[in-house]
């Protein structure tokens, strides 16, 4: 037996019946739409005894609103009434309900209309002045009073932290990319605060204005210039537009009303990217009408329900149970005249294109049904704490995890460095490509130094016409005494590169980028890849100069270099070797990139002995000892120790002995064991660091009058340590100086250059004057490469990277100042 277009249920399972609201009210899985959702028509002698079995035990488990028949006499106060149901906290969901700022505010501007039948002049016409300005007072103080009460505060929170859910990603957002060119870490740089800053005002600003703008529904309220029933227009004030609410007839606002409050419902279950209460609601809603008067409030509610739906495609994510022992009504629409066949056409077409289902579902209840208690409907907490952990991973985890990254991104890359990295305990690579030199990662004179070079920079930077030259050097270590000579070689180098580039007035002008290879440029290798990779993406960049030690280091970053093509001029390193690409069986073959303004091993062993044999007595063959170091990385002293010996037997000394020690030990014994070789020279072969305790342990020996040779790396003491070594009774201690700024006082025809003037009015005087001399002139030796190739004629206020000149250009340069040319 059928009823209308449902079916006839005279006897049933409740179990059944209640599983089926369960699958009805349940949401699918969060990537799939929400579904429509039928107007279930209960109908019959039972047809509330029914409606309670099945709906009796969800009352307390969904957002649930009920409606007798008669207990609201006007549409204003059934959706005042289904709003305050629906927007009521669900006991053990861990979600805020549903809010309702379009109908409350719908709402708020009908209940300004006074009681029907008191004759009072309200609501002001909008023609009249001060009836509008008591109206406007009004709309203020009603938008204030949702700040204050217990509801307004939780409200409140619900909407901040909402706002707060959107504007800390976006606030994260911002610090990472007004810090890309900035340091995020060292708060000791004022420009480091400020990508902070710009991300704590967004996100502030931003969670406050939405808070705001959400509590108060102006941030919804655009809402009304976009729906079809007395549409709101154009920029007009809200209280204009409340106003015109509150003197429009009902049969106007009636559908406004229900279609606000089906609009807020949806809003409630509305998906969006960023985490919303919408995440973790898990089952829609129920709404339960009473619909036994045909011509009720409950049953105009239901047809007005139906009809915005067919105009507006927006289907309601909530359930509607209406009950009816003699059946609901049918849904009907008034026929039109031939005049507005047109319209009517038009409003069916756009109808059609909504594609929106019928709604209604029928059922007739003709036997009572079966009396089984359930207990209450619990919430499924799943999903709801799906969204309080995305709510904690973007409020919480996600600034921390930030922050923990831009930590380690800083760690990593010094600062936001693109070109440089945090190893073990040292920043290696190009430290000033994209950003200052980091200020607490080097030794304070060190940090001076890279200071003065940055200011350059800048300078450089902004004439338009510059090009870049990497300073490859050792500038890590950090708690260790101003004597280090490593300390004395790496500020030596950055004066001497400081005072070339501070003093080029003409174009191009001069950017120096410094690479720091690590302590004894162990990192070296790795920081050539850097540079090279930087090179790739920089034009400007003409050469390298620096490379000051014969290590293995250095050899691995030069072989890095010579593949990529990169000029290289080295001021210091004098290992015979240096510079040689290794082949495949074959001593290997000189790099065409690398040059070097210093002489090499085997010509300075070859002065120290002619000097030595010009020295002594020759009433006898000279006895020499040579003393050198035999760490296994260090190419310097092994290859000065072997030119040394090939040099005095050449000369014709009597070579005693060749005395080893290492980095680990070893000086004292090999100072005895030379001692007791009783030499008239030994030939020091090893590095500065070990000299004076070298020396001192030869004067402890008693060795008795002996001449002390030391290679040019020792000239790293002497700034510091050259009076106590010349105090020294019985040791004569001369050493192979590789520039000296004492020469330029010698009798000799050349005049000092500017540079040789400044070293001999007193500046610099701690420092060394290998590294200093030598350094100026790599530097100066690039400088002018570039100089030659350089169109002067360009007069364009930036140049151009198209119009730079190449690396190439530059080798072929440094080739012409070689040999004989130079």
């Amino acid at each position: 037996m059928s009823h209308r277009d449902g079916a006839c249920w005279k006897g049933f399972l409740v179990s059944d019946l209640r599983s089926v609201i369960e699958r009805l009210i349940r949401r699918p899985p969060f990537w799939r739409p929400d579904p429509p959702l039928p107007v279930v028509c209960v109908s019959g002698e039972y047809a509330s005894a029914a409606v309670e079995a099945m709906l009796g035990s969800f009352q307390d488990g969904v957002p649930f609103a009920r409606a007798d028949d008669g207990a609201h006499p006007t549409m204003l106060e059934l959706v005042k009434s289904l709003a305050g149901q629906l927007g009521k906290p669900v006991g053990g969901s861990l979600l805020p309900p549903p809010r309702f700022p379009l109908a409350q505010f719908v709402i708020w501007a009908r209940e300004q209309r006074p009681p029907a039948g008191s004759g009072a002049d309200w609501p002001p016409r909008l023609r009249t002045q001060a009836g509008h300005r008591e109206f406007r007072q009004r709309f203020r103080s009603w938008q204030r009073s949702k700040y204050g009460g217990e509801h307004s505060t939780r409200t409140s929170a619900d909407f901040l932290a909402r706002a707060a859910a959107t504007w800390v990603p976006v606030g994260t957002l911002a610090v990472w990319l007004s810090g890309m060119e900035t340091d995020l870490i060292p708060m000791d740089n004022l420009v480091s605060l400020i990508p902070w800053a710009v991300g704590l005002v967004v996100a502030l600003v931003g969670t406050t204005l939405q808070g705001l703008l959400s509590i108060t529904g102006a941030l919804f309220f655009g809402w009304f210039r976009r729906q079809p029933y007395v549409r709101r227009r154009g920029f007009g004030r809200l209280s204009h537009y409340a106003l015109r609410l509150a003197e429009e007839d009902d049969d106007q606002i009636e559908p406004l009303l229900v279609h606000a409050l089906l609009r807020d419902l949806r809003e409630a279950y509305k998906k969006r990217v960023l985490p919303w209460p919408n995440w973790g609601r898990e089952c829609y809603g129920l709404v339960v009408l009473d619909v036994a008067d045909p011509d009720g409030v409950n049953s105009r509610f239901l047809r007005i329900l139906e009809e915005t739906t067919d105009t507006t495609g927006l289907l309601a994510p909530v359930v509607v149970v209406a009950m009816a022992p003699d059946g609901v009504p049918a849904a009907r629409r008034d026929p039109v005249g031939l005049g507005r066949f047109p319209d009517a056409v038009l409003r069916w077409l756009a109808e059609a294109a909504l594609r929106v289902p019928k709604l209604r579902l029928y059922v007739h209840v003709t036997e009572p049904p079966e009396a089984t208690a359930f207990p209450p409907r619990r919430p499924r907490r799943g999903r709801a704490l799906g969204y309080w952990s995305a709510v904690m991973t973007v409020l919480v985890i996600l600034p921390l995890t930030g922050a923990a990254w831009v930590d380690h991104q800083w760690r990593n890359t010094c600062g936001g460095r693109s070109w440089a990295r945090w190893t073990g305990q040292e920043c290696v690579g190009v430290v000033n490509a994209n950003a200052r030199s980091p200020e607490k990662l080097f030794n304070a004179q060190v940090s001076e130094w890279l200071r003065r070079i940055d200011d350059n920079n800048e300078r450089a930077g902004k004439s338009g016409h510059y090009v870049d030259v990497v300073l490859f050097g050792e500038y890590s270590p950090w708690n260790v005494a101003a004597n280090d000579p490593r300390v004395v070689s790496a500020l030596s180098e950055l004066a001497a590169v400081e005072y070339y580039q501070r003093n080029i007035r003409s174009s191009p002008r001069l950017r120096v980028l410094v690479a720091n290879g690590g302590d004894n440029f162990g990192r070296a290798g790795e920081v050539a890849r850097l540079v090279v990779e930087m090179a790739e993406r920089n034009r400007r960049l003409m050469g390298v100069v620096g490379l000051a030690r014969s290590l293995t280091g250095v050899s691995d970053a030069i072989r890095e270099l010579h593949q990529a093509k990169i000029p290289m001029v080295s001021g210091t390193a004098t290992a015979d070797m240096m510079g040689t690409i290794p082949r495949p069986g074959t001593p290997g073959t000189p790099s065409r990139y690398y040059f070097h303004v210093s002489p090499t091993n085997f010509r300075e062993a070859w002065l120290g002995a002619r000097f030595a044999k010009t020295l002594l007595p020759r009433k006898r063959r000279i006895k020499a000892v040579i003393v050198k170091d035999r760490t296994s990385k260090d190419q310097y002293t092994s290859n000065l120790a072997d030119d040394f010996k090939a040099a005095v037997l050449r000369e014709g000394f009597k070579l005693r002995a060749e005395l080893p020690y290492s980095e680990d030990g070893g000086l004292p014994p090999a100072a005895s064991e030379a001692c007791r070789q009783t030499p008239d020279v030994i030939f020091y072969a090893g590095r500065a660091s070990d000299f004076l305790d070298f020396l001192t342990a030869v004067e402890g020996r008693r060795c008795g009058a002996v001449t002390v040779i030391a290679g040019d790396d020792v000239v790293k003491v002497m700034p510091h340590h050259g009076y106590e070594i010349a105090g020294m009774q019985q040791v004569e201690v001369y050493y192979l100086a590789l520039a000296q700024r004492s020469l330029w006082k010698s009798p000799v025809p050349a005049k000092p250059t500017k540079f040789a003037r400044y070293l001999l009015s007193g500046n610099l005087m701690d420092m060394s004057d290998d590294h200093l001399i030598l350094a100026y002139d790599a530097i100066s030796v690039v400088y002018q490469a570039v100089s030659g190739v350089y169109d002067t004629s360009e007069v364009a206020a930036e140049l151009r990277e198209d119009e730079l000149p190449t690396r190439g250009q530059i080798q072929h340069e440094l080739e012409d100042t070689t040999g004989d040319n130079a």
